[in-house]
């Protein structure tokens, strides 16, 4: 954790410009997109975008609370303005309140055989919690491990030691072309798990 907030406050360090690099990246994407609209001024900060097939109210004197950056008609109509549009841009998109929040350190701290002793109870492990629903086993069976001799068919399913979750109607052996439960009377294998 003090590796990564030293490495983002020298990453701060190294930014000249009043913006963040990834947001004045996504500013710039955003100035070759307003290209293909059309400004039409409606009052001092207010605007009609258009494009080939659709247009868009732009209000300068509302805030852009979705990203903090606008849109590409919001970019036109600054544009259109001959303003810079980082002016426009969030106050948190800043180099500066970046270099505030990494500005903090955390202290080291001496290894646990150099603390101080206390007469404070020392902690104990958490309880141990039976969790909800049925225990797992302790292994699980491969779908390609053999149960048996037999091989039972469900449904349409005949693969060998198949483990089905499903309820099938009825499960016959193929040897016998008896019910699971006739085939365990005579052939005396009983067969867990299908």
């Amino acid at each position: 954790m003090m590796e990564k907030i030293y490495n983002m406050k020298l990453k701060g360090q190294q930014w000249g410009n009043h913006i963040c690099p990834e947001i004045r990246a996504k500013v710039n994407l955003l100035k070759k997109a307003q290209r293909h609209y059309q400004v039409l001024p409606n009052g001092l900060n207010w605007f009609e975008v258009r494009g080939a097939t659709d247009a868009y109210e732009v209000d300068l004197e509302r805030l852009w609370q979705l990203n903090g950056y606008g849109c590409a008609h919001f970019v036109a109509s600054i544009s259109f303005l001959n303003k810079d549009v980082k002016a426009y841009i969030y106050n948190m998109f800043s180099t500066t309140i970046f270099r505030k929040a990494y500005n903090y350190i955390t202290a080291p701290m001496n290894s646990s055989d150099m603390w101080p002793e206390t007469n404070y109870t020392p902690p104990l492990p958490p309880i141990n919690r039976r969790m909800p629903g049925r225990p797992t086993t302790k292994r699980k069976k491969s779908t390609t491990e053999n149960i048996g001799t037999h091989r039972y068919l469900q449904g349409d399913r005949s693969q060998q030691g198949y483990l089905s979750t499903e309820k099938a109607p009825k499960v016959k052996c193929e040897e016998t072309e008896e019910t699971k439960s006739l085939c365990e009377a005579k052939c005396g294998i009983v067969v867990h798990g299908i």
